[in-house]
């Protein structure tokens, strides 16, 4: 059993394509490999921090001493927030190239992470997800739902940049990295709406690709993976039908209330 602890993206481990209640409220947990905790919005650079507004810290540390068996594997998802907002309007702020600011945060996120390796957890660090865009340029744009800062490309950037020195620090660490990112970008360098159930979340669709790496990462944990199904044409086209569909009626909706 692994136990996936983090902000909303840690919902994916659910098996469900919803977001999963705020902890202590449990989970509605579908998949036999996974227990999930949901922490809210916690911010991976504030984890070494007490007092934080989301208070990230002292519900991570709560999970793990209430819910979490000793010696465990633990699953820490945390850093897309950062990447779609914080870091990249740090940057912006003080004048100072995007790499830096991505490298305090993963500084400050991995002494977390290595407290957690220090109580005894066997330590799995879960990529931060690229979010998919409802544009394909690089204006500025801001999402009503997820607010986001810079560009696309800027977002984009600092995310790649925080993944590969995540992956860096996880093997000094001592800990596990377990990225399906690279392996649902298209040729454009972007994930696909198929993959998303929203505009930030993946779907279940993406779970045999992160099935596939978590069994090659250690395979003592014994999954098997189910068949790979790529989005053919058809099939994307009818997704984006019946995406624009609830679209549709969503707004039709609102003009009728």
């Amino acid at each position: 059993m692994i136990h996936c602890i983090g902000d909303s993206h840690i919902s994916f481990f659910s098996g469900e394509d919803a977001i999963q209640p705020v902890w202590p409220d449990k989970s509605r947990d579908r998949l036999p490999w996974f227990r999930t905790h949901h922490i809210g919005a916690a911010l991976a650079y504030n984890l070494p921090r007490e007092g934080t507004r989301t208070q990230g810290r002292e519900k991570l540390f709560e999970v793990l001493s209430g819910e979490v068996p000793d010696g465990a594997t633990v699953l820490l998802s945390f850093g897309e927030i950062d990447c779609r907002m914080h870091l990249t309007k740090q940057a912006e702020k003080t004048n100072t190239p995007i790499s830096e600011v991505v490298h305090s945060c993963l500084d400050e996120y991995f002494k977390t992470v290595g407290e957690v390796i220090a109580l005894g957890y066997r330590v799995i660090v879960y990529n931060a997800v690229l979010s998919r865009p409802r544009v394909r340029s690089s204006r500025r744009f801001s999402d009503a739902e997820y607010a986001t800062h810079g560009t696309l490309a800027e977002r984009t950037e600092s995310l790649r940049i925080f993944n590969s020195g995540a992956k860096d620090r996880c093997a000094k660490a001592g800990a596990f990295f377990l990225e399906n990112t690279p392996h649902l970008v298209d040729r454009n360098g972007t994930i696909p709406a198929w993959y998303f159930f929203d505009s930030i979340h993946l779907s279940q669709r993406a779970m045999p690709v992160t099935l596939r790496e978590l069994a090659a990462l250690i395979p003592s944990l014994g999954i098997d993976v189910p068949p790979l199904r790529p989005p053919t044409l058809s099939r994307r086209l009818a997704d984006w039908m019946a995406r624009r569909r609830k679209r549709l009626l969503k707004e039709f909706r609102k003009v009728w209330k």
